[in-house]
C-alpha cells in the first residue's frame, strides 16, 4: 500500500548565511494557514511553503521577478512592499523593501490575489526587519 501525500516540490536554491539565517526564520514564523488554505509539505532544497490546492507557494531567498528595478511600483500590504506580475492564471508577489527576496506566486483561485499576502506580511516583517524605499 502507498502512503497519499501532499507534497509538492518546489524550486528553490540551497541558501548560506544571513539569507539562508532570514529564511529560516521566515519558515519558523510562517503560519499553519494562508487565505484559509492549510500548509503542504514542500520538497525543495532551499526554504519554500506552500498553502492549499492549488498551492500558494512561497520562495525565499530567491525571485523570478522579470521588470522588477528601483521604479517598479510598489504595493504596500500591512507594511511589506511588494511588486505585482500578472502571470495569467496566477499573480507573482516579490518584496522590494527587505534585504532578503520573498516571491510569493497566488493562483487566480484565490481571487482578489493579493489577500493571501495578509498572512504572511507579519512573518516577512519578523524575519527580515529591514525596510527600503516602500512602506
Amino acid at each position: 500500500m502507498t502512503a497519499c501525500t501532499n507534497s509538492l516540490d518546489v524550486s528553490a536554491p540551497t541558501l548560506h548565511g544571513t539569507t539562508a539565517a532570514v529564511c529560516e526564520s521566515l519558515r519558523d514564523a510562517s503560519p499553519e494557514s494562508v487565505a484559509g488554505q492549510p500548509r503542504r509539505h514542500v520538497s525543495s532544497d532551499g526554504v519554500a511553503l506552500a498553502w492549499g490546492t492549488p498551492a500558494i507557494v512561497l520562495r525565499c531567498g530567491t525571485t523570478d521577478a522579470v521588470g522588477l528595478g528601483p521604479t517598479s511600483t510598489c504595493h504596500v500590504v500591512d507594511g511589506v512592499g511588494w511588486y505585482a506580475e500578472d502571470l495569467g492564471a496566477a499573480y507573482r508577489f516579490t518584496t522590494i523593501d527587505r534585504e532578503v527576496p520573498v516571491e510569493v506566486t497566488v493562483p487566480a483561485a484565490y481571487a482578489p490575489e493579493g489577500g493571501p499576502l495578509l498572512d504572511l506580511a507579519a512573518p516577512v516583517k519578523a524575519a527580515d526587519p529591514v525596510a527600503g524605499r516602500c512602506r
